[in-house]
């Protein structure tokens, strides 16, 4: 891939992270997980994955969420390709902004913008939400919160032209990784 932002899409546990760091293990893309600007916020108020983050917080991690797309559209070198994480929710203003400002970095770079929206069912989200590793990295383990969260929360409806949806339920992420690249490929 050469100058390519890949944004993976979703609620918690559909496995964003995972995917993002096999496509950047074949292709060399750089990753950009959105628990990267989280967690500089979550370690210091001391988030434990259960209680609700309070909104001061977002606006923090917005802030540090736009110097690195800063960084991506000044500093990085034109041909590199990225992958970005995040669960942006329709109902969320400052989800909005996240995903417009993503859409602009790609215009600036001239990139091809590929957003990949990822789905699983009630089953596999329950499963995956509490996990140690999901601990470890500050992310929600309250399974019946998350799940509170994807009946009442909707994911942000894309209209893109070079949209993709993958239902991760039993695909596994080496494939979803594929099958994303592949998409790319044929777009560029």
């Amino acid at each position: 891939m050469n100058n390519t932002i890949i944004y993976l899409i979703g609620h918690y546990g559909v496995g964003k992270l995972t995917i993002a760091k096999e496509i950047c293990a074949i292709t060399e893309a750089r990753l950009f997980d959105n628990h990267l600007a989280n967690n500089i916020v979550f370690s210091l108020i001391r988030e434990d994955g259960t209680s609700p983050i309070p909104d001061s917080a977002w606006d923090i991690i917005m802030t540090i969420r736009r110097e690195a797309l800063r960084a991506m559209t000044e500093i990085a070198r034109p041909d590199a390709s990225f992958v970005l994480t995040n669960a942006l929710m329709e109902d969320d203003p400052l989800d909005h902004e996240a995903f417009a400002e993503v859409l602009e970095v790609s215009r600036k770079r001239g990139a091809t913008f590929i957003p990949v929206i990822l789905t699983a069912s009630g089953a596999a989200h329950d499963e995956r939400i509490p996990s140690p590793e999901r601990e470890e990295r500050l992310k929600m383990t309250d399974a019946a919160g998350a799940a509170l969260v994807r009946q009442r929360r909707p994911i942000l409806r894309i209209e893109h032209p070079n949209r993709l949806d993958l239902d991760t339920t039993i695909l596994p992420p080496e494939r979803a990784a594929q099958l994303i690249i592949e998409h790319a490929e044929r777009l560029q």
